[in-house]
């Protein structure tokens, strides 16, 4: 039997091939193309990282690109520029557990808040986001340009709050016995 594992590492040129096709695979025609990817790791006030799913129960250890984030960090404030989970992996707490363990490298790095961009029709995601204790606060109107579709503009309170810490505290509490029992593989 396999046990899955999480974890995530910062993203490197070589990851590119695989973050592309699972770009393209969840985004669509709405995909960014590698000169962002690019771009983006080049960039000194750009973060990005990768999910990997790693199966510890074979020598050597295996592992499988499941997800990735990126943010900007501009003084204390993070923008979520993009978040992905492998559609293979979607349904299993996997991309909220891509997005707290993202906020926590956003708080460790100094952040204070975090904002993002996200489809007004794609409420799924926008339940994940108020489940974390993201709160809509505006609205950018025809945002997306493959169908001028607009985008809520989402934002975290502090980062450091005590309610927000202890929000994230018991989901990941949660979160853990859940990933336990939906990693597993016979």
């Amino acid at each position: 039997m396999s046990q899955w594992t999480p974890r995530l590492r910062p993203m490197q040129l070589s990851d590119l091939p695989a973050v592309l096709v699972m770009e393209e695979t969840v985004f669509g025609d709405d995909a960014w193309p590698l000169s962002v990817f690019e771009r983006d790791l080049a960039n000194q006030h750009a973060a990005y990282v990768v999910m990997e799913l790693v199966d510890g129960s074979v020598q050597p250890e295996r592992a499988e690109l499941a997800g990735y984030a990126g943010y900007w960090l501009l003084e204390d404030e993070t923008n979520l520029m993009n978040i992905a989970v492998a559609p293979g992996w979607q349904g299993h707490g996997l991309g909220e557990y891509l997005l707290l363990e993202t906020l926590a490298l956003m708080q460790q790095q100094g952040a204070d808040v975090c904002t993002l961009e996200v489809r007004a029709s794609n409420v799924r995601a926008q339940a994940l986001y108020h489940k974390l204790g993201f709160q809509v606060e505006g609205r950018r109107r025809r945002y997306y340009q493959n169908n001028g579709e607009d985008a809520l503009l989402m934002t975290t309170p502090s980062l450091r709050s005590t309610a927000l810490s202890e929000l994230h505290h018991t989901q990941r509490a949660a979160l853990h016995d859940c990933l336990q029992r939906n990693l597993r593989s016979e």
